[in-house]
């Protein structure tokens, strides 16, 4: 991860560590900003709410996590490639990588675009079993 900061020229700092490392951590889990803050809290008590949320920002901005909103609220992920977040009735988000599953909804997505004219920045799809 250090690498792609090296890349995009952004400045290693001890607060990009963390957040890199609780996200890392917490990958799985697709955590809310919530989670992500207080997970840094509990090493570094003196980190600030806005520190955390423009670090995540700038790491969203290039392309070095993904961000989507979900029941009102952002959750990252370290994933940047382009996949289905699935939702179980329990909450759970499960990345789905599946190339016939991304067919059918490049499909889906083109329908809503070209004939409903419902623009698609991403999908969450909510599955009951």
């Amino acid at each position: 991860m250090e690498e792609k900061l090296k890349e995009e020229k952004i400045k290693i700092t001890p607060q990009r560590r963390e957040i890199i490392r609780r996200l890392e951590e917490l990958e799985k889990t697709h955590p809310s900003f919530n989670k992500i803050y207080q997970s840094i809290k509990e090493t570094q008590p003196n980190v600030s709410r806005s520190t955390v949320h423009d670090n995540l920002k700038l790491l969203v901005e290039r392309g070095i996590i993904r961000s989507f909103n979900y029941k009102g609220e952002t959750r990252y992920e370290m994933s940047p490639d382009p996949h289905v977040n699935l939702v179980e009735c329990n909450g759970e988000i499960l990345d789905i990588k599946n190339q016939n599953i991304h067919k059918k909804l490049d499909e889906i997505i083109a329908i809503l675009q070209d004939e409903e004219n419902i623009k698609i920045k991403s999908l969450l799809v909510l599955v009951e079993k």
